[in-house]
């Protein structure tokens, strides 16, 4: 799944601000102004426990995706993940420093591709 996602401050849960054209975000319909609130039934309410829940995803697995629409309006999708093209990562700001990193949560080992 590939979302940016920030704390929401006035909701304890990660909320999409961008996604990326082609992404399995893209193609099933999870787009910004919603609020990611469980992934396969697991609570995400801040960017840590998502990035733990979707460390136990696998390429190819049907993923659950409970989110609620900046109107109040809950709603259920399932993805499919898809590694080999859309690994997982997280970008993060350090204010010590003032740059921007880019860790990669999970990615399609190449050497089975």
């Amino acid at each position: 799944m590939l979302a940016c996602l920030t704390k929401a401050s006035a909701h304890k849960v990660c909320q999409i601000h961008r996604w990326c054209h082609g992404s399995p975000v893209h193609r099933y319909g999870l787009y910004a102004l919603q609020w990611i609130v469980e992934i396969n039934g697991k609570p995400t309410p801040d960017l840590d426990s998502f990035v733990n829940v979707t460390k136990e995803l696998e390429h190819g697995e049907f993923v659950r995706v409970r989110t609620i629409h900046l109107n109040g309006k809950p709603r259920v999708l399932t993805l499919k993940q898809d590694l080999h093209y859309w690994p997982t990562w997280e970008l993060r700001f350090n204010p010590d420093t003032a740059i921007w990193h880019r860790n990669v949560i999970k990615a399609l080992n190449r050497s089975t591709v």
